[in-house]
């Protein structure tokens, strides 16, 4: 009469949106980045631009190490973070000064230096103040979740509750070990006398269920299921150093006639119906069509009607759940 199942699922389902959730929370630069490449375009701005990027970059290790023992293991303290090059010297004894009178603090000051050189290349006349909101909204959601997984990280799933459900599930299989065998000996050499199957599978899919519950209650351990943050770390990196040097100096390609802009010449000197031709998909266009095989999908219009005396091309259309250019 245990009601295991209510129990679980509850469990589970609250354990796997939180889980999800805190993943959520690990922000990535490259939104901020892309924005603050519209803020300051110039290549005088690149110094700054370097300089924001490393500090994205020095806010997530300052924060994840709090939270995640991967993080923890690979810096272990400070020091560790000025061999990696996220830190100066002089920025460590900054950080240091500041987090004696306010601790907590440190992992918040690099987004503080951020608003300055934005702010202090602006004043210089090296920035757009267009895109400044914009800018400061993208910075705000990155600070913001930080703030949310600390928050995760500080108020944790009721340990009474994970003991409820523990208690629920092994308490249900010892009671099972009695109240399920064969005392009718009537009929001693019905299956479940000798091997209990269905107890078996039971057991297998209750505790599995509870195990994954209690697997994903802290995704930021040494377990190969939680989060790669030391891999998210190296990659945002190497896509913000790409994204604020490479990419912002480097000038887009000029343009050039592709298939598809002849083909809208060639139908406008023709004076024809401006549509596009369909994706390429033989040799001819230098592509090799593996999927020519495989089943086609398109989409349904589930809600025709057939009317009276309607037009035969739009009915024919319609009814073969065709697209109609406008």
């Amino acid at each position: 009469m245990i009601p295991l199942t209510f129990l679980l699922g509850f469990y589970v389902s609250n354990v796997v949106s939180r889980w999800w959730r805190q993943f959520e929370c690990l922000k990535w630069p490259e939104d901020f980045l892309s924005i603050l490449c519209l803020l300051l375009p110039s290549k005088e701005s690149r110094p700054a631009r370097h300089q924001i990027a490393r500090y994205l970059n020095l806010t997530s290790a300052l924060a994840w190490r709090d939270v995640s023992t991967k993080i923890r293991l690979r810096f272990p303290c400070l020091r560790n973070i000025i061999d990696a090059g996220l830190l100066t010297e002089k920025e460590y004894e900054k950080l240091q000064d500041i987090n004696e009178p306010s601790p907590g603090i440190r992992w918040l000051t690099p987004l503080h230096w951020v608003q300055q050189l934005i702010d202090a290349e602006i004043a210089a006349g090296r920035g757009s103040v267009n895109y400044v909101s914009v800018a400061m909204n993208e910075l705000k959601a990155f600070r913001i979740s930080f703030r949310r997984l600390y928050c995760h990280d500080w108020v944790c799933v009721p340990l009474v509750y994970t003991q409820v459900a523990a208690l629920a599930t092994y308490s249900y299989f010892f009671f099972c070990l009695f109240g399920r065998q064969d005392l009718n000996h009537d009929d001693f050499y019905s299956l479940d006398s000798f091997f209990p199957l269905f107890t078996v599978v039971q057991f297998l899919f209750f505790v599995g269920w509870f195990k994954v519950g209690q697997d994903l209650m802290r995704p930021f351990g040494l377990d190969d299921d939680d989060f790669e943050l030391s891999y998210i770390l190296d990659r945002n990196i190497v896509t913000s150093f790409t994204i604020v040097d490479s990419l912002q100096d480097d000038d887009p390609p000029k343009f050039e006639e592709d298939v598809f802009w002849k083909h809208h010449s060639e139908q406008q000197q023709m004076h024809q119906n401006m549509f596009l031709p369909k994706v390429p998909s033989s040799l001819k266009w230098g592509r090799i069509d593996l999927s020519r095989n495989a089943h086609k999908h398109p989409p349904k219009l589930h809600t025709y009607l057939e009317m009276k005396n309607q037009d035969p091309e739009e009915y024919k259309n319609r009814k073969n759940n065709k697209f109609i250019a406008w």
